[in-house]
């Protein structure tokens, strides 16, 4: 009996704007959408928990080539805080550890305490998280009752207002840097008001300019499986290009583009500042992303080659 091939995969570009569903592990949606679009290449672009919910850009093809900026973007958050316990995981699925009783506590003293957790801030990370240590994953030494020391780390809260308080829940908007722990960051707001507390829930709402200043149409998981064929699909796929719309933007020549995809330096027709731009082809084509050098040239970086995207 002969077995049944699986059909090939597409070689699909583009970036897609999931709305993750609590559940799920980032990497988990991500092989979902990917299997549902027959794509041959995905990868997500940060980390949600799987208590989490919201915005998961997903990059296919070419599109990966820039997911470590979107990774290095700022993100907005909504979390809902609950004060007066905390958890050995900072939300609600572990044990509690700690009591505090915040009936005493006013809006004011909430927002007080969120100007106090704003700017460059040290956060130590939590034990469930999925850093690793000697090649284990710390929320896998947590689950064996192991905790080890963990260096602090620098994260910059942009942003922190306090959206509603409610008995004993918080609703705070976040607005940081990659690499914000919102369970720790959560903990260290209730610390500065002399309580403890855990993460209720998690609602990502933007990732750079996704959701910001450009408005976020994201796709849910049931949205996906419902679509009836892959043209369909398709239609919720946005431009690699939108990834880096506010990047500074360079066009070269199609004799340069060809120049370029052999990893050779050219000479810009215009001058523009040094640092890293996105670059399009005369024929309206996105070739990827370079870097001007200091003397003006324009060094290819993440090229995606003679076709573009």
């Amino acid at each position: 009996m002969s077995r049944q091939r699986r059909p090939l995969r597409r070689a699909l570009n583009g970036v897609l704007l999931l709305d993750k569903p609590k559940g799920l592990t980032s990497h988990e949606a991500m092989i979902e959408v990917r299997s549902r679009f027959n794509a041959d290449k995905a990868g997500h672009t940060g980390t949600l928990d799987p208590l989490a919910t919201g915005l998961l850009p997903i990059c296919f093809g070419q599109a990966t080539k820039l997911s470590a900026h979107l990774l290095d973007a700022r993100k907005r958050y909504r979390a809902e805080v609950k004060l007066g316990a905390s958890t050995r995981t900072g939300d609600s699925e572990g044990d509690v550890l700690q009591r505090s009783d915040p009936s005493g506590l006013k809006l004011l003293q909430l927002q007080d305490a969120a100007r106090a957790c704003t700017g460059l801030i040290q956060q130590v990370p939590p034990m469930y998280s999925a850093i690793k240590r000697d090649g284990t994953r710390l929320y896998e030494l947590a689950r064996e009752g192991v905790e080890v020391e963990r260096e602090p780390r620098e994260v910059e809260i942009h942003a922190l207002s306090v959206v509603s308080f409610e008995g004993d829940v918080a609703v705070l908007d976040v607005t940081c840097s990659k690499g914000t722990y919102i369970r720790t960051l959560a903990e260290d707001w209730a610390a500065k008001l002399g309580q403890v507390a855990h993460l209720a829930g998690l609602r990502r709402l933007a990732v750079g300019h996704y959701g910001a200043e450009l408005p976020a149409v994201v796709v849910t998981l049931d949205a996906i499986h419902d679509a009836s064929d892959l043209t369909s699909l398709d239609r919720h796929l946005l431009p690699s290009r939108s990834a880096v719309l506010h990047w500074p933007q360079v066009m070269v020549t199609c004799a340069q583009s060809a120049q370029m995809d052999l990893g050779m330096i050219v000479e810009l027709a215009c001058p523009a500042h040094p640092g890293w731009v996105a670059i399009e082809r005369e024929d309206g084509a996105f070739m990827g992303l370079g870097e001007v050098l200091p003397d003006g040239r324009l060094q290819p970086r993440r090229w995606f080659g003679p076709d573009g995207a």
